[in-house]
């Protein structure tokens, strides 16, 4: 008898995943265009798919790429991003139906900007990232990239930037972390779903230095090990 081998070999495309990321600004426009560069199909989820803005970005993107409504693009898709302003991320995370089962990376900060130059202020009781876990309780919540810039996002530099992953499920931080390291960022595990708000709160003390008039300082996370 004859032992046939079969030898597979996985690809980046063999392991795509449909991607919607809901919000069309600087963020959605970061993550959407590292993400489908990394071989997922991205949908756009957007209140107006097809505005020149939305088109722009869905060009800009490439071929794996669209744009639809939101709570048509989350239902298509395995995983969904939320990019949009921090203070309507409740509302917008309302409206996208059943998202059991799937994988939420939260990218949302709450913050209240009043004045100018403006005062940095935090706009929730507990965190986004919590809130967004307590509204879909069967899905899986990630805490991530809301702490670098989208520039960096795009293009990490040096040194590489360490990207704080929470959230209640090793499994899904995991699958966030394999997407994050590919983009050339690192990533810690700083534990669940309730540590969102400590991130939250880095970006409102790093954003109320910057429109300060005191000493400028940088908060960076950093591995140990």
């Amino acid at each position: 008898r004859r032992l046939l081998l079969l030898i597979c070999f996985i690809t980046p495309t063999a392991l795509a995943e449909t991607v919607a990321v809901i919000g069309t600004g600087n963020v959605g426009m970061a993550i959407g265009t590292e993400m489908a560069g990394l071989g997922h199909e991205v949908i756009y989820g957007s209140r107006s798919p097809l505005s020149l803005k939305t088109m722009d970005l869905v060009t800009k993107t490439g071929k794996n790429a669209r744009a639809t409504l939101p709570a048509e693009a989350v239902a298509e898709a395995d995983v969904i991003v939320l990019a949009v302003p921090g203070m309507v991320t409740e509302a917008v995370a309302r409206g996208l139906g059943d998202l059991s089962g799937k994988l939420i990376i939260d990218a949302t900060n709450p913050l209240i900007f009043e004045g100018n130059p403006p005062v940095v202020s935090y706009g929730v009781d507990t965190s986004n990232g919590q809130i967004v876990q307590a509204m879909h309780p069967d899905a899986f919540v990630v805490k991530a990239f809301n702490t670098i810039t989208w520039q960096r996002m795009i293009d990490p530099g040096k040194p590489k930037p360490v990207m704080p992953l929470a959230g209640d499920s090793a499994e899904a931080k995991a699958r966030v972390a394999r997407w994050v390291h590919a983009m050339g960022i690192d990533t810690v595990d700083i534990g669940g779903i309730e540590h969102s708000r400590v991130t939250e709160q880095v970006v409102v003390l790093m954003l109320s230095n910057r429109f300060s008039d005191g000493p400028k300082y940088a908060i960076d996370f950093r591995k140990l090990d």
